[in-house]
């Protein structure tokens, strides 16, 4: 079976899918992470025929994630609808989806890679597509025995190792190299990175850094703040993988800086944040942080949880921060003031429109004004 993994580079884009979520304890949880693999796929340029939640193993099948009957209802519907793709949820180990595939005779493929593929396709930057390959290649290497499984004993008698053993230790070796290299390559750009920072260290302006969950508006808003085009600004889920700092202008002659980063997303497996570390080093040498919500997506409690999480990764919770409510020109004045009694210190804004940033900004400068840096 070929399978659109993303050493090879295959594209998924028009294959029809099923995509399986799993009820969770709360309905209203389960049926989110159902919409944000639709939003995964979709990106993607998937066909989406069918999406279902099914009830989660107690316990998990260490064979195949699920049991056999569901097994077999899963490969009817793709009989059925002559589907290409079976997506899941949860993260699968390397013989589960191997086990599957025969099992349904069909390409599978979990959240993680889905989010991987995004990743390949939206990197721009040197540093970006270094990154994007780094947590490619961790997440490719334990599954090379599935792609070249076929070769291992090609040829091999006792004692001995056949062509096909020796050609995917060749390829195991190949990976293993050039993560070692794209982790070199990586820490000589974080060395570039620490230099701009002193630099800005030394010119005394203070840096804020954006962060929330992906798509919630950071590059729009950092395109008006700045009145300028140049952050990716697109509806999709990951849309920005590069970092970009720019000049804002606070009001009553003061500056800041201010960096866009990746967009998170719940549950990210550790490999995928350790990869894209370099950029998120940006939370770490920030004076403030601006935690962005977005106030028609996700819930707001898992959007919350998920940037409480990273900053605890990153080992910056105890930052100064502020929180900011975006997108309220898309909600009645009913749900704005309930979301204003419910979060009294935050902020409420339009990146579209601009309506809050006066008040935004005069928080940054009260918060980084020890640090701000004044025109003459």
């Amino acid at each position: 079976m070929q399978h659109p993994n993303v050493l090879t580079g295959g594209n998924i884009s028009g294959k029809r899918a099923v995509v399986v979520a799993f009820n969770e304890k709360s309905r209203k949880i389960s049926e989110e992470n159902l919409l944000e693999l639709n939003s995964l796929a979709k990106t993607l340029g998937v066909n989406v025929i069918s999406s279902i939640l099914i009830r989660h193993p107690e316990p998990v099948y260490p064979a195949t994630y699920i049991g056999k009957g569901k097994i077999q209802e899963l490969k009817n519907l793709i009989q059925s609808e002559k589907c290409d793709l079976m997506i899941f949820e949860k993260d699968l180990s390397p013989v589960q989806q191997r086990n599957l595939e025969h099992l349904l005779g069909t390409v599978v493929l979990d959240r993680t890679v889905l989010i991987l593929l995004i990743f390949g396709n939206h990197a721009h930057t040197l540093e970006g597509k270094l990154q994007v390959e780094l947590a490619q290649m961790t997440y490719l290497l334990p599954r090379l025995a599935g792609s070249y499984g076929n070769l291992s004993r090609l040829g091999g008698t006792i004692g001995t190792r056949g062509p096909g053993e020796q050609k995917l230790e060749v390829y195991r070796r190949r990976v293993r190299e050039r993560i070692r290299l794209l982790n070199l390559r990586i820490k000589e750009i974080e060395k570039h990175r620490n230099i701009i920072r002193e630099t800005r260290q030394r010119k005394n302006f203070p840096v804020c850094a954006l962060v929330g969950y992906t798509n919630v508006g950071k590059s729009t808003l950092l395109n008006a703040l700045t009145h300028k085009q140049d952050a990716v600004v697109d509806n999709k889920l990951f849309s920005t993988l590069d970092p970009l700092t720019r000049l804002v202008y606070l009001g009553e002659k003061s500056f800041c800086l201010m960096s866009d980063t990746v967009g998170l997303l719940s549950s990210l497996p550790h490999h995928l944040i350790a990869a894209f570390r370099a950029t998120l080093e940006e939370l770490k040498y920030s004076h403030l942080l601006i935690c962005l919500i977005d106030v028609i997506g996700f819930s707001i409690e898992k959007q919350m949880s998920t940037i409480e999480n990273v900053l605890g990764i990153m080992e910056v919770q105890d930052k100064p921060r502020i929180t900011v409510f975006n997108k309220i020109d898309l909600i009645d004045e009913g749900e704005l003031n309930f979301l204003k009694k419910s979060f009294p210190d935050a902020i409420f804004i339009s990146a579209k429109t601009g309506e809050g940033f006066e008040q935004l900004k005069g928080r940054i400068r009260q918060i980084v004004g020890e640090y701000a840096y004044y025109s003459t």
